[in-house]
């Protein structure tokens, strides 16, 4: 995943979109354990279109008003789609595509602008080199002749590595004094004393990632980590939630251990949308 993303702005595009297909197979299986069922090929389609637009959107290849035109009739024949499918449960059907639609392909059509940045924005950031960028500046070259547009992987990789420190920390923390339950209605491993342990490491590593991760100030990393974390938490606890309503441990087996693709994004889904708002303040 992190060699993905370090690559360039076509293995970004490549991995995000196996990420939206397995994501919404596992959130189908969820729905079927319900008896509804989507229409997962047609739902997948949308959701790598909303993926595919918000991509050119933050390329400056096309205007936002694209993504309107595009969408919004994809969404209606969503509805009409359903008037043939001859399901028990149709309403439910389409509440459920749409879910899955926003719970899922937004959030990570959201991720296009942690790596599309403006050239300028790059050149007024502090502790920044531009010439380390040269090479991610050619990957865009077809898309973005004008070299206007940057791929930086740095913001999505210091995103991520967030969560990854926070979870760890959290588990560690949570293992060796965890007494306080945070949510034992709904995930009873989780503590207090994780969370806090967690977030206390975490912020205080984040200190270090303007020497690693660039264009963010030190105060922008940490804010953007506390940030990151609540969201991310809350994530975490919205998955858990599903699983628990339909009585299962795991979304999946397709990581050995760990469980299935909305295990391990399901803290993406919430975290990045607001992680996208405190960005959009900085530049």
């Amino acid at each position: 995943m992190v060699g993905m993303l370090y690559m360039g702005s076509i293995t970004f595009f490549l991995l995000m979109s196996i990420i939206i297909v397995l994501s919404m197979y596992e959130f189908s299986s969820f729905a079927k354990k319900l008896h509804i069922y989507i229409p997962y090929l047609y739902v997948v389609l949308i959701g790598l279109v909303i993926f595919a637009l918000q991509f050119f959107i933050a390329l400056n290849m096309i205007e936002s008003r694209w993504f309107y035109i595009f969408v919004i009739p994809l969404i209606f024949m969503l509805f009409v789609i359903e008037l043939f499918r001859y399901q028990k449960k149709p309403m439910h059907n389409i509440a459920f595509s749409l879910l899955a639609l926003i719970y899922i392909a937004v959030p990570i059509a959201l991720l296009n602008y942690f790596v599309f940045v403006e050239r300028q924005d790059l050149l007024n950031s502090n502790n920044l080199d531009i010439q380390n960028y040269e090479g991610f500046i050619s990957d865009v070259l077809f898309f973005n002749p004008e070299r206007t547009i940057v791929y930086s992987p740095f913001i999505i990789l210091g995103y991520f590595c967030i969560i990854w420190i926070y979870d760890t920390m959290a588990y560690l923390f949570g293992v060796s004094f965890g007494k306080h339950r945070l949510f034992e209605r709904i995930s009873p491993k989780k503590s207090w004393e994780g969370l806090i342990g967690g977030t206390i490491v975490t912020v205080a590593i984040s200190y270090f990632f303007p020497y690693v991760f660039h264009i963010l100030s030190w105060y922008n990393w940490m804010i953007l980590t506390i940030i990151v974390i609540f969201s991310a938490t809350m994530g975490d606890l919205v998955e858990s939630l599903f699983k628990r309503s339909i009585d299962i441990k795991d979304s999946g087996k397709i990581i050995p251990g760990h469980g299935g693709i909305l295990d391990r994004f399901d803290s993406v889904f919430l975290s990045a949308p607001i992680a996208f708002i405190y960005l959009q303040m900085c530049f």
